[in-house]
């Protein structure tokens, strides 16, 4: 029987309670080095303790299990005995114990920080005393019961600073969400080949008008009302400035229209869902406008939810279903490279690993705040503002090998930047607070 009471996805069950801002602390991930290889940071740990890295392979498309299983050769080569539990197995918090003594334990957007103790309802990490380091790469609003945990052995990192300052509002924090910058984390042989003349765009989405007619269909109809004013906001704004930063696009509108009830302190479930579901829509919205404005070029989509658009495409547009991270290498290999809209401003990990393939790209992130040479890279950038789409991918096919050496010579500077032995160091930091921090505490 398992000691585990465990709840992964129901994002609106619990109570979001309310605390005062914090201030938000990025974590300084900056090399001592630009060397790309990541060599041992110290001999391999003779100590006995190990780093658990958890991994929830039931995701769409098992976007974890791959890059999990590198991140466990990174950590190996800087040192640490690395061992990767299956949290979607019921007997995950066993095999855990098991595993003990643990120096810290390792997770993507919180998956596993919700298990509990059975009858006593106590959280597994401050039971197990384990420090369990939570990075997340979406908002908080998805899913706010894998961002709740209250722990001194818990810290909650994010890839945006706006993400964090989200948290610090919105959750109660022993420590205070962070900042800490990725870096690269793909690592597999390169193909050394083309697989043809065009570009690749692989998202999921949904369907905005389908989305609208949900929301037609199914809310009250001032929440409806609300709901359309923030999507006609946010489109509007998308389209004619570099970078619209969503969330506070959403606050505002809830203090200028004196949304009283969809406040976080009358109504934290949702408030969450406002977010959340406006986040969606405005991703699958920009995917969109892409493919449109890219309805004169080859491009190849993979993902669900292209229906409607697949029966009156361009010609020059070929939809495939998605595929898992683990067969999915080929399409970065396409000769115009890959096409990413960045949920946020930061890179996506789809674009990380075409810099990892030394591949091109053209990418929606924003990085003129964090990435100093920013500016000598803006042809493989792009916002959604009329035309500029067009403009981008037309240079490419005016000189496709241009552009996917300047996206190396990117990849190598980011690299150089972010690198994973500083990484190791500041989660090895994390943990040792964690712990030093809860057993001064007792």
């Amino acid at each position: 029987m398992s000691i585990l009471r465990q709840v992964l996805n129901d994002a609106w069950t619990s109570i979001v309670r309310k605390s005062p801002s914090k201030k938000v602390d990025r974590v300084d991930a900056r090399p001592s080095s630009s060397r790309r290889v990541v060599q041992p940071a110290h001999p391999p740990s003779s100590s006995g303790l190990k780093v658990v890295i958890l991994n929830w392979k039931a995701g769409e498309n098992d976007p974890f299990t791959v890059l999990n299983q590198t991140i466990r050769w990174h950590l190996q080569a800087c040192g640490k005995n690395t061992e990767i539990v299956e949290i979607t197995e019921q007997d995950w918090a066993n095999k855990l114990v098991k595993l003990a003594p643990i120096e810290f334990a390792f997770t993507w957007q919180g998956l596993g920080s919700t298990a509990k103790l059975g009858r006593s309802n106590e959280s597994l990490w401050d039971h197990l005393k384990i420090p369990l380091l939570c990075i997340h790469g979406d908002h908080p609003s998805h899913m706010p019961l894998n961002h709740e945990l209250e722990s001194p052995y818990c810290y909650h990192l994010y890839t945006n600073a706006d993400f964090a300052r989200y948290s610090n509002r919105h959750f109660r924090r022993i420590h205070g969400a962070g900042v800490i910058d990725i870096p690269q984390l793909h690592r597999e042989p390169r193909l050394h080949r083309h697989t043809g003349d065009y570009f690749v765009l692989a998202k999921n989405i949904n369907d905005p008008r389908d989305t609208e007619q949900s929301w037609r269909e199914r809310l009250p109809k001032s929440v409806f009302e609300t709901f359309m004013m923030a999507t006609e906001a946010l489109t509007s704004r998308t389209a004619r400035e570099s970078y619209v930063e969503l969330h506070d696009v959403l606050d505002d509108i809830i203090v200028q229209q004196n949304l009283e009830w969809l406040t976080p302190e009358t109504n934290p479930v949702g408030y969450h869902d406002y977010h959340s579901q406006l986040d969606h829509h405005l991703r699958s919205h920009k995917t969109v406008a892409v493919v449109n404005a890219l309805g004169g070029f080859p491009v190849r989509i993979y993902g669900r939810g292209w229906e409607r658009f697949a029966q009156n495409a361009s010609p020059s547009h070929i939809f495939e279903r998605g595929r898992d991270m683990a067969s999915s290498q080929e399409l970065y290999y396409s000769r115009f490279g890959l096409v990413d809209i960045s949920p946020s401003k930061g890179l996506h990990d789809r674009t990380r690993r075409a810099m990892a393939n030394e591949v091109g790209f053209l990418s929606s992130a924003y990085l003129e705040d964090s990435f100093p040479d920013a500016r000598r890279f803006d042809s493989l950038f792009f916002t959604f503002r009329d035309g500029e789409m067009q403009t981008k991918a037309d240079a490419v096919l005016r000189n496709p090998d241009d552009h996917s050496a300047l996206a190396r010579e990117f990849a190598h500077s980011y690299h150089a930047k972010c690198h994973f032995r500083q990484f190791v160091n500041q989660l090895d930091h994390l943990a040792k607070i964690a712990t030093n921090g809860a057993v001064s505490s007792t």
